[in-house]
Formats: structure tokens, sequence, C-alpha cells
């Protein structure tokens, strides 16, 4: 039986794909804090929340050059091509996606580190250890100030009712597009892929797998 285990890396919006042959034994989630604590006279220690830093991913592994019964899949891929494409990933100024199916770990990022060895006796095989970092665009907060405006008092109206409902929008899935490039091309941001899958729950069931034709509602 297949295992629910699918490890994918992506990259160009999703047009470049490569499934891990080879599950890691284990991998570290980074998650920490930038929290400060400081002591106040006549209170002791009290804690500064701050915002949560990237997520940080580590695994180690190795690409085979011979299929195994360990192999999730047998049409492999000679691991130097697959070194040669990861490499050019971590270089590039755009990011790549991250994907363990059956697990809450999708998330944009970027390859901070990805050293390399062949080992004497299984030539061909290339030993790796992968390091990435959650990807998160940088956007400026915008202020609301509102300028207190005396007016004069005028005579009461009877006031007209304003219809405040907002139309749905609307995006019809084309062949070719990701949910990346669809956030970033109606919303601004491509890291909002995230709000139009959980506003499209009932039709994506996997943020990496859209279909052309599918209508999808875009948020607000």
């Amino acid at each position: 039986m297949a295992s629910k285990y699918q490890m994918w890396l992506t990259h160009n919006g999703e047009s470049e794909k490569l499934r891990f042959p080879i599950l890691p034994e284990s991998i570290t989630v980074k998650n920490g804090s930038l929290n400060k604590s400081v002591s106040i006279a006549g209170l002791g220690e009290i804690v500064i929340k701050q915002d949560r830093p990237a997520l940080g991913i580590e695994f180690s592994c190795f690409f085979p050059a011979t299929p195994f019964p360990g192999v999730q899949f047998t049409d492999l891929t000679p691991p130097k091509t697959i070194k040669d494409k990861i490499m050019s990933w971590k270089d590039s100024d755009t990011p790549s996606h991250f994907l363990l199916t059956g697990t809450s770990l999708n998330m944009y990022c970027t390859i901070e580190n990805f050293p390399c060895t062949e080992q004497g006796g299984d030539i061909g095989t290339i030993y790796y250890s992968l390091v990435l970092k959650e990807y998160r665009e940088v956007s400026a907060r915008q202020v609301k100030v509102e300028a207190s405006i005396k007016k004069a008092t005028l005579p009461a109206e009877t006031p007209t009712r304003t219809d405040n409902r907002v139309e749905q929008k609307t995006y019809t899935v084309v062949k070719g597009d990701c949910l990346w490039n669809i956030a970033a091309k109606q919303l601004g941001s491509g890291s909002r892929y995230t709000e139009i899958a959980s506003l499209n729950s009932d039709i994506i069931k996997n943020p990496n797998l859209i279909y052309p034709g599918q209508v999808l509602k875009l948020p607000t």
C-alpha cells in the first residue's frame, strides 16, 4: 500500500517540481521565540511578547543512484541532476515551496544550506542535508488617522439606506495556475495563497493541487 506521506519541493510557481525518493528518518522543525524578559523593581520578571521568528526545517537523507525496496518510486532522476536543480533554486531570488503530505508541513521557504557528499562503495548516490527557512513577504503596516471635523448642525434628514453588501469576487483557474501566482496577481501578495485555500476548502483539499475550470472565491 502506498504511503500517504510524500515530500515535495517545488519552484517557479509549481512549474518545477521535485519529489524526494526517500523520506528522512526524522525532520526537525524549529519554532523559536523572540520574546524578551526584563526585571522591574517591585514587579520581578515580565515578558514582552514579540512577533514569532520564521520557522526552520532541517533534515538529512540521500538521493539513491539505483532503486531499492526503500524508495517511494522506481523512476529515479539521477542524483547529480537533483543536486544541480536544488542548488539553482537555492541561488534564485524567488522562494521554493516545501510540502509533506499527511502533515501540516506546507510552507514557502528559502533554501539556506544544502551540503552534499558522496561515499566510497556507493558511486553516484548523493548524501545531503537540507536547511529551509519559512519565507514571509514584508508588507508595511498602515495606520489610519481620522481627523475630527466639527460640522454645523443641519436640519435632520431621513437617511438613505446604504447597501453595504460586498460582491463576492471569483477567479477561474486556467492551465499553469498555482495558488501563489493567483494570490500575487489578484490580491497583490503571493503569501496570501493560504487565504484562498481556506476560503475554498470545500473544493481545495491540497493547496498544491488545483485544476483548470475551478471557480475560486477570493478574499475581499
